[in-house]
């Protein structure tokens, strides 16, 4: 079955990411904003998600439904994406860079939901998911590792042109998908006692704790998106450097992927996704503690395949049970929504304040207590919400 025009957009989608979350911080930072108007302007980038994506699902499923495609809309949303984010090259001044990110966020938001459904209702076997999501990390680290060098040539001034060029071809990447399908007309029209199941569950208790636990997984990264960069060039690391950092990340990140499926096959999910929290909270205690000991900071990286790689692939697949039929692309965009929308925006506009106010170091400290909190709790409810067996 083919999947190579979604591994493609996969590609430069994240491609995009590893310009935007490595270095968008530094680049505002350039731009003469604060650590409290950078953690604003990344908390506007990151609320977005909140209600863009379940817009965007809403139209896409009925559009779907009548048409068996909702791609078009992708293509549409790509192009406002780079037409809106030119607009950066001319404003300045926080309240019109922070219109212009809003405006292009908005559209560049519509993209990831629909991909998710898609391609989880193109290919057969779901497990098989990671092997497609891993070209999105590739893409990732070929920017990040790229973006990483130049800067070190150009200085922050060069992350502008290089998102714009990102977003360029991930526009020329959606006009490929044309031979492909969102979800079927057969999938979409479901029928109305499915469709109540579905709408049943997005208003059950035990999956919007479920997503509760989710909103502060995301509030926990929301530091190292909006500040890692500059906390690591506070310690001396320089923008190469931090760019292989991130890289490696995402490099144990593909390993993930590729064993995902096996993973998902032999553990329970709940197990797995408890796991990652765990993950998470030694991850940001170490950051706080040993920012100045390059292993420990590569360690701690290593950890991103679990704290994003395995949970964003277990939460996709609970994803996808819980909400079906016409409903996936409206799943995975509330999954999106609640926790890398409100629960990063949440997190970035704290996180400006808690820098400037009690330090760096404690920003990623008080994330480390929090994931531990976390996963504690998951231990005791998590199985439960899943709804799978104890035994």
């Amino acid at each position: 079955m083919r999947t190579w025009y979604f591994s493609n957009f996969y590609f430069f989608y994240f491609a995009t990411i590893g310009i935007i979350v490595p270095y968008w911080s530094v680049y505002l930072n350039h731009l003469g904003f604060s650590a409290k108007e950078i953690g604003q302007l990344m908390a506007i980038f990151l609320f977005s998600k909140v209600l863009a994506p379940n817009v965007w699902a809403t139209l896409a499923d009925n559009i779907a439904a009548k048409h068996g495609s909702s791609l078009g809309i992708l293509k549409f949303a790509t192009l406002a994406t780079v037409i809106i984010y030119a607009l950066l090259y001319f404003v300045e001044g926080f309240w019109a860079v922070a219109a212009v990110m809003l405006g292009y966020c908005v559209f560049w938001n519509a993209s990831l939901p629909q991909l998710e459904a898609a391609t989880l209702n193109h290919i057969s076997d779901k497990g098989a998911y990671g092997k497609v999501r891993v070209w999105g990390s590739l893409g990732f680290i070929v920017t990040s590792v790229g973006v990483g060098r130049l800067l070190d040539e150009t200085g922050p001034s060069g992350i502008f042109g290089a998102g714009g060029l990102a977003l360029l071809f991930l526009f020329f990447a959606s006009l490929l998908m044309k031979g492909s399908k969102g979800l079927s007309k057969k999938d979409a029209e479901v029928n109305t006692s499915a469709d109540k199941v579905a709408v049943m569950e997005l208003l059950n208790s035990k999956v919007i704790t479920l997503l509760v636990l989710c909103f502060f997984m995301q509030l926990s990264h929301a530091p190292l998106q909006a500040f890692m960069s500059l906390y690591l060039n506070d310690y001396g690391y320089s923008n190469s450097q931090v760019g292989l950092l991130w890289a490696v990340g995402v490099v144990f990140e593909i390993g993930v992927f590729l064993v995902s499926h096996r993973l998902i096959g032999h553990f329970k999910l709940s197990n797995l996704l408890t796991f990652t929290f765990f993950i998470s909270a030694l991850r940001w205690i170490s950051v706080a503690t040993f920012p100045e000991i390059p292993w420990v900071v590569f360690m701690t990286q290593v950890m991103h395949a679990i704290t994003f790689g395995l949970y964003h692939a277990v939460m996709i697949q609970l994803i996808d049970r819980l909400f079906v039929g016409r409903y996936q692309i409206r799943g995975q965009a509330l999954y999106s929504s609640i926790t890398f929308g409100l629960g990063g925006a949440i997190g970035s506009y704290v996180s400006g304040y808690i820098w400037t106010d009690l330090g760096k170091q404690e920003l990623f400290l008080l994330s480390g207590i929090l994931m531990l909190i976390v996963a504690f709790v998951s231990v005791l409810i998590t199985t439960k919400l899943t709804g799978e067996s104890s035994q």
